[in-house]
């Protein structure tokens, strides 16, 4: 379970206690000593914007944390970090910061949350320090710098252990009281491992891979893919890396963005051990719990890879032998194979890390039954959180025969927690927390821990609580190979509900799924349709999504939209019936493709009675969003009369698209040959018509001559 402490609780009290003034005024003088090593640094931020203002204007901000995550060894010095914010209307007068030491150790876990929680510790404290500071003006920020030595400290004269700190900002009229702790290391000879498992995400996308806009984002000197490989770098982290982002650079070839490939370029060459993630991190559980028996993989990228964008090969391959190989299509680009584009440096295949909370004993179970495939050299491996197991805190677990890795949850939550805190010295106070928890708890076998996914993170951040996990006192860090050699023990697994909208979105998908694959038979590569779908849904099971559900189902809403566009992709368009003048005749039909690539049908038109006669099939090729004009010649046998036609679209593998449409056909071939009679008629009429009058002409003519000889 997650722990709800902070690690340290601002408390509010408007007196001090008499020892505490005493003690006060004695370490003004040891302060005005030369030997005093103090340095304090206090800068004044530019003012906060008027909504930082609470309506609590009392409400003071006050925070301390010691540096190095709370460490402090023997010989060196204590460095506290103080954060004073003040939102309300009024400055905070000058005033005086107080340190004191607890004498004796924090001994337990519960005793440490009692400390951080509610300020209860036995024993005494010893105040370390005394300085003025300075006023703070009204809705600012303060920060201050505390360096002491061990003669102010006392660590040196301390057993090994966690002390608690307590730091009392006075202001005259009020005092604010936080608290933190140290950690006085013991010998590291011995010291059980410790790993850290880090994500390489993109957060919540929505397409089936990035494009170079979103990547010259990501990659860019603000991005998020650079704040991410920016942490970890020179850091023992084991990284999880989404293979989405590596294909989605790789596919573009020459047109990625220069950024991108800098960025890959930097990912492949990091030391760090690493394995892949499902593509774009899709949610495993959300698989297992539709019913699939192994999740979704990517087997084609052909709807992203553009040959334009990659050159053909500058000599031809060699076999195993050294020989040449022919090229295929020589001269042509060579396109890289999903597995080139989905590498990412694996150190182990088939390593399985749910979302945590979302995975159990069913997820184990079906994970842990894909055994050793083609395509992984390792067996399955499942990352799980210890809230789900039963039976042992090791970190190398075997549950029935689902392999384990078990990281500590609470832990875990904690560094989330810390990695998700952009303010430097709540941070640093965190980490410190952490660092004593861990220092407490038994360090009899390895730990595994993980920085869980998180958008938004700043570099400093996730960097800072990386290397809390490295600098460990009672812990060394190793890798993943090491935490797999581990002997492991036997558990049980706790079973864990299904998120079960996600499940839903994911059956729909399936079920979409012999509509499209019937769709994609049109095209000359049905990949490129099914690739560009698998890609999609697999993003769209992201887990990143989970922070944003509404977000999340309107994306779903919208794919759903298009998966039923798509699946009424390419078809006829509707007609009317039709009226046949004549006994030979051309049809003309419509087939309209909405999809995004050229598709190719077969239209059957097929006479109800043997009074028409047609073709039969036509073959129809359509330009990608367009519509083509079919014309089917037929043949009427009769005179006249009513007959039908039904026309269907196939795939060229036979298979049907859409409905048979029957359109009602009249013949009305007998008006031909009536046509033809009459135009026989009308043009002997006008040939005997032009005779008449011709005649009639001559006569009038002889007439008026044999007038003129009278």
């Amino acid at each position: 379970m997650v722990r709800s402490w902070i690690a340290q609780e601002i408390d509010l009290a408007m007196t001090f206690s008499p020892s505490v003034a005493d003690r006060r005024a004695a370490n003004r003088r040891r302060w005005a000593l030369p030997l005093v090593t103090a340095a304090v640094a206090i800068g004044l931020l530019a003012p906060l914007p008027a909504a930082a203002a609470t309506s609590d204007e009392d409400a003071v901000g006050f925070t301390v944390a010691p540096s190095n995550q709370g460490v402090v060894a023997s010989g060196q010095s204590l460095v506290l970090s103080v954060t004073t914010v003040n939102p309300g209307a009024d400055a905070l007068a000058e005033g005086e910061l107080i340190v004191e030491r607890g004498a004796r150790r924090l001994t337990t876990e519960g005793a440490l949350d009692a400390w951080l929680t509610a300020g209860d510790a036995s024993g005494s404290f010893v105040e370390i320090s005394t300085t003025d500071v300075d006023a703070v003006a009204a809705q600012s920020e303060a920060n201050a710098t505390l360096a002491l030595d061990d003669d102010d400290t006392g660590i040196d004269d301390l057993a090994a252990g966690v002390y608690p700190i307590r730091a009392t900002y006075d202001t005259g009229g009020e005092s604010v009281s936080t608290r933190t702790v140290i950690v006085k290391p013991r010998s590291t000879s011995g010291a059980a491992g410790v790993g850290v498992i880090v994500p390489i995400t993109a957060g919540a996308i929505s397409t089936g891979m990035l494009g170079a806009e979103a990547l010259t984002e990501l990659t860019g000197p603000d991005g998020s893919l650079t704040a991410q490989l920016d942490a970890v770098t020179a850091t023992p982290a084991i990284l999880a890396v989404d293979p989405a982002i590596a294909a989605s650079i790789r596919a573009l070839g020459s047109s990625a963005p220069a950024t991108a490939e800098e960025w890959l370029d930097r990912l492949m060459a990091l030391p760090n051990e690493r394995f892949a993630l499902q593509y774009g991190d899709a949610d495993l559980a959300a698989q297992v719990g539709a019913g699939l028996d192994t999740p979704l993989q990517m087997t084609s990228f052909a709807p992203y890879l553009d040959p334009a964008n990659f050159d053909p090969p500058d000599t031809a391959g060699t076999d195993d032998g050294g020989t040449p190989a022919a090229s295929p299509t020589p001269g042509a680009p060579v396109l890289p194979t999903p597995e080139q584009l989905l590498d990412v440096g694996s150190s182990r295949d088939a390593v399985y890390w749910p979302a945590t909370g979302t995975a159990g004993a069913e997820v184990a179970e079906t994970l842990s039954g894909l055994g050793t495939s083609a395509a992984a050299s390792d067996s399955p491996l499942i990352v799980l959180p210890d809230s789900v197991v039963n039976g042992s805190s090791a970190t190398r677990a075997v549950a029935g025969e689902a392999d384990l890795l078990v990281y500590d949850s609470d832990l875990s939550a904690d560094l989330l927690e810390a990695s998700t805190t952009d303010a430097p010295t709540e941070r640093a106070a965190r980490l410190s927390a952490l660092t004593a928890r861990t220092t407490l708890a038994a360090a009899s076998g390895p730990l595994l821990v993980t920085v869980d996914r998180a958008d938004g993170r700043s570099s400093a951040a996730l960097r800072d609580t990386i290397l809390a996990v490295a600098g460990l006192p009672t812990r060394v860090s190793v890798g993943l190979d090491s935490l797999v050699a581990e002997d492991a023990v036997r558990v049980t697994l706790d079973p864990v509900d299904t998120d079960a909208a996600r499940a839903a979105a994911l059956a729909g998908f399936i079920d979409a799924g012999p509509d499209l694959d019937r769709v994609a038979a049109v095209l000359e590569d049905p990949d490129l349709l099914r690739a560009n779908e698998r890609a999609t849904e697999l993003q769209l099971l992201g887990n990143a999504w989970s922070s944003s559900p509404d977000d999340w189902a309107e994306a779903i809403v919208a794919h759903q939209a298009r998966i039923t566009a798509w699946s009424d992709g390419v078809a006829l368009v509707p007609g009317q019936d039709i009226d046949l003048w004549g006994s030979n005749a051309v049809l003309p039909f419509t087939v309209r493709n909405d999809l995004p690539w050229p598709a190719t049908v077969d239209l059957f038109v097929t006479p109800n009675d043997a009074r028409l006669v047609l073709p039969g099939e036509t073959t129809v090729v359509v330009g990608a969003e367009q519509t083509a004009r079919v014309q089917v010649p037929v043949e009427a046998r009769v005179g006249s009369g009513r007959s039908s036609i039904d026309l269907q679209l196939r795939t060229p593998g036979g298979i049907d698209l859409g409905e048979r449409q029957t359109y009602s056909v009249s013949v009305q071939a007998e008006w031909e040959s009536a046509a033809m009679i009459g135009l026989s008629v009308l043009v002997t009429a006008l040939v005997v018509l032009g005779i008449v009058r011709t005649v009639r002409r001559r006569r009038r003519g002889v007439v008026r001559s044999d007038g003129r000889a009278g």
